[in-house]
């Protein structure tokens, strides 16, 4: 079901999101998104500008960028919607993975 509503992202992310908002409502200790490491890959030739400051324009966070431009790298605040934006983006996405951080600092 995940891949039909975000077919660019790793369910498994996808499913590790949904289980800490579902905690994050029963503690309600904060209402901001948790941070997760997360990789965008991209087809060959895209725009590495364009990526860089349509990652830096919905997150707020620069990535690192790898593997000649199609492999983009940032520590972020992670949400559906912010998913449902990147999956819904023209920019030459293929695949989104990434893993809970905890904190800006990371792991």
């Amino acid at each position: 079901m995940y891949q039909t509503h975000l077919p660019k992202v790793n369910s498994g992310l996808i499913h590790d999101l949904l289980i800490r908002e579902l905690n994050k409502k029963s503690d309600d200790t904060s209402t901001l998104p948790p941070f997760y490491m997360v990789e965008i890959r991209t087809a060959t030739g895209t725009d590495q500008e364009k990526m860089k400051n349509l990652i830096f324009e919905k997150t707020g966070f620069l990535p690192s960028i790898y593997e000649s431009g199609t492999h983009y790298v940032a520590n972020m605040r992670l949400s559906l919607e912010l998913l449902k934006e990147m999956c819904e983006s023209q920019e030459g996405i293929v695949r989104i993975t990434g893993d809970y951080t905890g904190g800006i600092s990371g792991r």
